[in-house]
């Protein structure tokens, strides 16, 4: 219960951030409801004053006041509606970007461990899930309730004992409701996870088609995909079964206190108790409690509903972030060495870096050499402080990293992936994303000394372009880094899948360029070491169950240059 309130003032702080909006919205839509109510009393008087009266200006009158009262609730309905309309798609926004921001502080396998692999679509289709709660949920189930105990006490007023007895099969009816949403509350849970692989699998698919067909699998992915489609569709297809059954013999039960009133009102009019106006308007308002009804297991349904998606976004706002503190001083010296000592990374609960420790010098150049698994590229994350270690602290100069703001550490210390981004827009573009300040010349400058002079800056590119070579996707990621000029650049396996020539030339157009920085190159070629001043080695621990991350050599450290 207590993880399903969190869950709640989790998902409907969005919306209410905007609560002015939300609060006048709320009561414009339950002035709209009421007018509702106005339209069963002023036919009650246009039948005992104007019809059986005789009084055809009071006739005129009450239609003319009906007219008017359907004109007004549209009117406030449909304003109200439209202010919602706006604060839901602020609230979605505002969610989306929390979202982003927190993603951006997780690690890869992080991600995958907070948000099983799915941060797409906690993006897309979790947060749209908080446009329909802003426009319905607990909010709407609030306005619908009051609406509806408002009818039900103008029905009492008007004829307290039919009242009563239409509305006992309603009371069957809310608790069945009740009930069923409870029972399919887990239904609906596992069919979320069900539609985030379906959509996880239409993503991995198309993402690696050229894959897919290399190797002649295009069926058994199609397959694969399929089996997921007809999971979620059996499942899906239960569920509605179940609530469709549920629903059948709740609206059999739930349309009995029309006949009820009927039947209960037409024998006051009889008896003389009360008046045909009176019947009227209590089977009028005993039909509209029947639609609030199915309206509030509607939003209740809907409160339910975003309990799960709340639950399942709180997976990832919950998840620890990387770098555990974002303040720290902006106004940095130029980084001289690196240090390293007793480093302990853990991730999605494998030990990936135990105890590492390194000293590098300013200026230096030192190959990070090892087998995939060995934590290379986990070392070059900690060193930039792209994420804090679970033990142990980096130092530049003798100062801990976490001393600085990341965002400073940025203009100093840059780490480039091993597989470089390249957007949709020109080449200038790609390169300046780094620094979006620089001129036209300052990007000349570093394409140039990248080794790109041969592409024009006015080159334009599309999303994840394949008509560039792996050579030169490298070159614009180096592009980007000399634009920012760090004092220390950390390359994350910079020569994968490039041939041997074109491996030597990168490596001599890095060199060339690096005008004394430190440069950490992490690398499972041994070629690379040869252009190094010192390599450094880590392997899996032999010992261990998992593949742990140690350094090589005594004190952890391989001196001089490997040829």
């Amino acid at each position: 219960m207590n993880d399903s309130l969190r869950a709640l003032r989790f998902i409907y702080g969005y919306p209410l951030r905007y609560r002015r909006e939300m609060v006048i919205a709320t009561v414009i839509m339950f002035l709209g409801l009421l007018g509702n109510i106005a339209v069963p009393l002023l036919t009650r008087y246009a039948i005992d004053i104007g019809v059986l009266g005789g009084e055809s200006s009071t006739l005129l009158m009450t239609s003319l006041g009906v007219l008017g009262a359907g004109v007004a609730t549209t009117a406030l309905l449909h304003i109200g509606k439209r202010m919602r309309f706006t604060v839901a798609s602020k609230a979605v926004n505002d969610l989306r970007e929390d979202l982003f921001r927190k993603l951006m502080n997780l690690g890869p396998a992080d991600i995958a461990e907070a948000s099983g692999g799915r941060a797409l679509t906690r993006l897309v289709s979790d947060a749209v899930s908080v446009r329909g709660l802003t426009n319905g949920g607990l909010l709407e189930l609030l306005n619908q309730l009051l609406v509806t105990l408002t009818m039900l006490v103008t029905a009492l007023v008007i004829d307290p004992r039919t009242t009563l007895l239409a509305v006992i099969p309603m009371v069957f009816v809310v608790i069945g409701n009740f009930t069923v949403q409870l029972r399919l509350q887990r239904a609906f849970v596992e069919l979320k996870s069900q539609f985030t692989k379906l959509l996880a699998g239409v993503g991995e698919s198309l993402a690696n088609i050229n894959v897919v067909k290399s190797y002649g699998r295009e069926a058994e992915a199609s397959d694969r995909l399929n089996k997921v489609n007809q999971d979620h569709s059996a499942r899906d297809g239960r569920m509605k079964r179940t609530y469709s059954r549920w629903e059948a013999i709740l609206n059999v039960v739930g349309g009995l206190p029309t006949p009820i009133a009927l039947w209960a009102g037409g024998q006051a009019v009889l008896n003389g108790t009360s008046t045909v106006g009176d019947l009227v308007a209590v089977v009028a308002l005993v039909m509209m409690f029947q639609m609030s009804i199915h309206m509030l297991a509607m939003h209740t349904n809907g409160a339910f509903r975003s309990v799960v998606t709340a639950q399942r976004l709180l997976r990832v706002m919950d998840a620890r972030s990387v770098i555990t503190g974002r303040d720290g001083a902006t106004d940095l010296p130029a980084l001289g060495s690196l240090d390293a000592t007793g480093i302990d990374v853990d991730i999605a609960g494998r030990r990936v870096l135990d105890k590492v420790g390194l000293h590098i010098e300013a200026g230096e150049v030192v190959a990070l050499t090892g087998p995939t698994g060995s934590g290379k590229s986990t070392l070059l994350h900690v060193l930039a402080r792209l994420r804090d270690p679970d033990g142990g602290s980096v130092t530049y100069d003798g100062v801990d990293a976490r001393t600085y703001a990341p965002d400073a550490l940025r203009r100093h210390i840059v780490c480039l992936p091993q597989r470089q981004w390249v957007f949709e827009g020109t080449l200038e573009d790609n390169i300046r994303f780094a620094r979006p300040e620089a001129t036209r010349d300052e990007v000349a400058q570093a394409a140039t000394a990248a080794g790109l002079s041969h592409i024009p800056l006015d080159r334009r590119f599309g999303a994840s372009t394949l008509d560039l070579s792996a050579g030169e996707r490298q070159r614009i990621g180096l592009a980007r880094a000399l634009l920012v000029d760090p004092d220390v650049l950390l390359l994350d396996n910079p020569t994968a899948n490039l041939d041997a020539e074109t491996e030597a030339a990168l490596l001599e157009t890095v060199l060339r360029v690096r005008n004394g920085r430190t440069l950490v190159i992490a690398s499972q070629q041994t070629a690379v070491t040869s252009y190094a001043d010192r390599t450094i080695s880590l392997a899996p621990r032999a010992t261990a169950p998992d593949a742990v991350a140690t350094l090589t050599g005594a004190a952890g450290l391989e001196g001089g240059k490997d040829s």
